[in-house]
């Protein structure tokens, strides 16, 4: 195929301003489409976060089992070390109870041997005092038998009594100094208790803080996990609903364009937007028929040999060149809407010319043009030719094109 002549760059100056306008269009049709890819990376980035944040999720559940494992152990080892602490302190109880009844005991003792020692003490006074004879005395004074009898007797119940005095002093100070030892080792075990009391309860006071510790650990993790997940899935709610608004704004912006017009807009030019309603029609006038065929990098048919093309829109023509293609000559019409070219179609118009919708820019062919030898055919397709595939974008465009 080969390039338009030199005299056909007539158009540029024309074309350059409807490029850039074209440019401005695209971009502004173009922004939405870019705003939603940024809301969806965005939206794929943080639902890529909520996945990290459940496989942390799953970790943190690991640990707070742990966790949970750490306090119930603390919690029974508290317990265990209670029931001691309630037992030390039944048993300091009744430590305290004995030593209590040992000092009654004691002081109940002591009087009684201070009273010994003091009925002790006045006999041997009065011993001293009376001169009180002993038992050869008493039988070679004695006048007889009877009182020898008598006065034995009597001698015999005074030393009695004095013997009674001494052990029953004796008796007493035993009793004194083993109650004075059962009080000394009611307070070393009483000692022993407190000590054990107080390194129960020491004990328990380091158990309680782990179990704090602990516990405050699991509150933490908790409410670190909540805290990163309620964000997630808030920021990914947030974009959820900006996607929807824009994808609701865009449907509404696709029906009103509906509405606007029933001329269906080719694919290739989607970015353009629809095209509004008397600007676009078939290349083919209604009273002739057309054969639409298959499709390449335009769409091929065949129609009346002779048979008009009209313009389909209002626009320019530059007149292509491609002996072993689309033709001696060819027109390639420009317009608001899209560039287009009538391969295998006689121009009949110049170089250059300017034309309006419905116009007749060109003839079928009457025999062979370019590399098309059946009579009548013809490739309308997007200008500049795109690949194999483009034909199939526009085909339904072009067929659905009103005919006049």
């Amino acid at each position: 195929m080969t390039k338009p002549t030199n005299q056909s760059f007539r158009w540029l100056p024309w074309a350059a301003g409807l490029t850039a306008l074209l440019a401005l269009v695209m971009v502004g049709f173009h922004a939405p489409p870019a705003a939603a890819g940024q809301l969806s990376d965005q939206l794929a980035a943080k639902r890529h976060q909520l996945q990290a944040d459940r496989a942390r999720q799953l970790a943190l559940s690991s640990s707070l089992e742990r966790y949970s494992s750490e306090i119930s152990r603390i919690e029974d080892q508290v317990a265990a070390l209670r029931a001691r602490e309630a037992q030390v302190k039944r048993q300091l109880a009744k430590k305290r109870a004995e030593l209590q009844q040992a000092l009654v005991r004691l002081e109940r003792v002591r009087r009684r041997l201070h009273r010994a020692m003091g009925v002790l003490k006045q006999r041997l006074v009065d011993a001293y005092e009376v001169n009180r004879p002993d038992v050869m005395t008493v039988i070679l004074k004695s006048r007889g038998f009877d009182q020898l009898a008598s006065r034995y007797a009597y001698v015999q119940a005074l030393e009695h009594q004095d013997t009674a005095i001494v052990q029953r002093t004796r008796r007493l100070r035993d009793e004194v100094h083993t109650t004075v030892v059962r009080i000394r080792d009611a307070r070393r075990r009483l000692a022993a208790k407190r000590d054990e009391l107080v390194s129960t309860e020491s004990a328990l006071e380091s158990r309680q803080s782990s179990l704090a510790a602990a516990r405050n650990r699991k509150q933490q993790l908790l409410a670190t996990v909540r805290s990163n997940s309620a964000q997630l899935q808030g920021d990914i709610s947030d974009i959820e609903g900006r996607i929807e608004a824009a994808k609701a704004r865009r449907a509404a912006a696709a029906q009103a364009a509906a509405a606007s017009s029933s001329i269906p807009a080719p694919s290739f030019s989607a970015e353009l937007g629809p095209i509004p309603p008397g600007q676009a029609i078939s290349p083919f006038p209604a009273s002739i028929p057309v054969t639409w065929g298959r499709t390449d990098q335009g769409v091929d048919g065949t129609t009346t040999p002779g048979a008009p093309l009209l313009a389909m829109g209002s626009g320019t023509v530059t007149i292509g060149h491609d002996p072993a293609g689309f033709g001696d000559s060819y027109p390639i019409l420009s317009t608001s809407f899209g560039d287009f070219y009538y391969g295998h179609c006689v121009p009949t118009v110049g170089d250059g010319a300017h034309v309006s919708i419905g116009q007749p820019i060109a003839t079928a062919h009457t025999g062979t043009w370019g590399n098309s030898t059946t009579p009548g055919g013809f490739e309308i397709g997007a200008w500049p030719p795109g690949d194999m595939s483009a034909g199939a974008a526009i085909r339904d465009w072009l067929i659905g094109l009103p005919r006049r």
